[in-house]
């Protein structure tokens, strides 16, 4: 068996193990039933998708010629991971405006190529819209700006 797509089998790897990981540490969340979903449906319908799609590109790597694996994008990998750790850590400090702005922000700093005012334009649209939908369309007890500031 000669793999045709190197990048192919490297992502195909990376999501099978992505969706065992998953599929493993939500195996004890509860499924419930029809009518009441448990917190462990979705995880699971995630980990299979991963788990899926992750096959299909093995398939593919086997199958189809693809582009060979070349060096890592560090940067990239480096600002999203960052990005994510400050949402986690600001959410609930800074509140939801701020930790959406700093992870956009560490985000557009992953690249290069980052238009900054087409940037400012797309972070005011999701500021608003993270606020809609989560604090005011879901009603989830997120404050939107700091702690003590005067508009909560």
């Amino acid at each position: 068996m000669r793999i045709k797509g190197s990048q192919d089998l490297a992502t195909a790897i990376l999501f099978v193990a992505v969706g065992l990981s998953a599929f493993f540490i939500g195996a004890d969340y509860p499924m419930g039933t029809p009518q009441r979903l448990g917190t462990g449906v979705l995880p699971r319908i995630l980990a299979w998708c991963l788990m899926g799609t992750g096959i299909l590109l093995l398939i593919k790597a086997i199958l189809a010629e693809g582009a060979s694996l070349t060096g890592w994008a560090w940067r990239p990998m480096v600002m999203v991971t960052l990005a994510v750790a400050a949402f986690a850590l600001l959410v609930d400090r800074a509140g939801l405006m701020v930790a959406m702005l700093v992870s956009m922000t560490l985000v557009a700093l992953g690249t290069p190529e980052t238009r900054w005012r087409e940037f400012a334009a797309f972070s005011v649209l999701m500021l608003f819209v993270g606020a809609g939908v989560f604090v005011w369309g879901l009603g989830m007890p997120i404050s939107i700006l700091p702690k003590g500031f005067a508009w909560n």
